[in-house]
């Protein structure tokens, strides 16, 4: 991963777009302590749970120089929806979500007082991004069972979806799924090859759901995507899989590629997911944008013994400040509040 440095003191505005469904009112305290540090820092911090305010916000202080980072206060579908708003701004994770993949992949830590210090710090990194039909993500795309899970899960949810849901969903799809067949169009430096599977993975760092690994754990600033290709036809021949890839064992295809193109080989299309959210289905198209992401790194802190854990549950979280929307911070010079 590419690494750069805009120098060990900056000024600015640093804004933050807070996800209501993903247990910030729970943990208000931890944007509290974000704030205060950044204030501390001598940066602006404008915290939004408006997407569009802060869109506005952005556009009228980008062209000045004057935005040092943003941070996604949510899960991995914060930061997808942050970073393809705005790419160009260079990102830091407040990991309140399910699983923070990215979050804790990259080393961000559920401590705002720790992570205004990393922002100040003004260090910048960078990672791939890769593009499903447009649409920019950063950790792992699929299609196929697990996608199939992700889009029953949203369709059923009123509010912050945990594991639970996803295990009902699990259970449900054990009767039910039927493996609907693709053909995958691979571009890579040995030119074209086709394929067929019934479950795919696109991965940039090695780590999925249930940290099941996937891929082969390659560079992720190397401009390419990790590919596995996976042919099974029933529940058994699944769950055997499963086994494997949580042994960290060859389950498939493994390769490497620079796009895809994947469409069904059936009447039945069959559905995709980026990052854990639901992004439609086949026909898909996937690129990859080498050393398009820009982030806060925080690797000068990985060996500090001070680290917050990241839950891998956001339902776990410990009691914090009262539930509501943050009462605190109406008293800060925050925006779209």
């Amino acid at each position: 991963m590419a690494s750069g440095s805009r120098g060990a003191c900056v000024s600015g505005y640093v804004v933050i777009q807070r996800n209501p469904h993903s247990g910030t009112h729970r943990r208000s305290h931890v944007l509290l302590d974000l704030i205060a540090g950044l204030k501390k820092a001598g940066l602006k911090p404008r915290l939004f749970s408006n997407r569009s305010r802060l869109d506005e916000f952005v556009l009228r202080h980008q062209p000045a120089g004057d935005l040092v980072a943003m941070v996604a206060a949510g899960g991995d579908g914060t930061v997808d929806d942050l970073l393809n708003r705005h790419p160009e701004l260079p990102l830091a994770i407040l990991p309140l979500g399910t699983e923070n993949l990215l979050a804790r992949y990259l080393g961000f830590r559920l401590d705002g007082i720790w992570l205004a210090k990393i922002i100040a710090q003004g260090h910048v990194r960078e990672m791939d991004l890769a593009r499903a039909n447009g649409r920019l993500f950063c950790t792992v795309a699929s299609a196929g069972f697990d996608a199939s899970i992700v889009h029953d899960v949203h369709s059923r949810r009123s509010g912050h979806a945990n594991r639970w849901s996803y295990f009902f969903s699990f259970l449900r799809h054990l009767v039910s799924y039927r493996f609907p067949g693709m053909n995958v169009v691979v571009h890579s430096s040995r030119g074209v090859e086709k394929h067929s599977a019934t479950q795919l993975f696109v991965s940039n760092v090695p780590r999925y759901a249930m940290q099941l690994p996937v891929g082969r754990g390659g560079d992720e600033a190397d401009g390419l995507l990790e590919v596995e290709l996976i042919s099974i036809s029933h529940i058994g021949a699944l769950l055997w899989v499963l086994g494997w890839m949580f042994l960290g064992k060859p389950s498939g295809v493994r390769l490497q590629a620079t796009e895809l193109m994947i469409t069904s080989s059936q009447d039945a299309a069959v559905l995709f997911e980026v990052d854990g959210d639901p992004s439609g289905e086949t026909p898909m198209h996937l690129t990859i944008s080498p050393r398009g992401l820009k982030l806060i790194d925080t690797r000068s802190a990985q060996s500090s013994k001070s680290a917050a854990a990241i839950p891998s549950d956001s339902s776990a979280a410990e009691p914090t400040a009262p539930a509501g929307k943050l009462p605190e911070i109406a008293s800060l010079p925050v925006s779209g509040n």
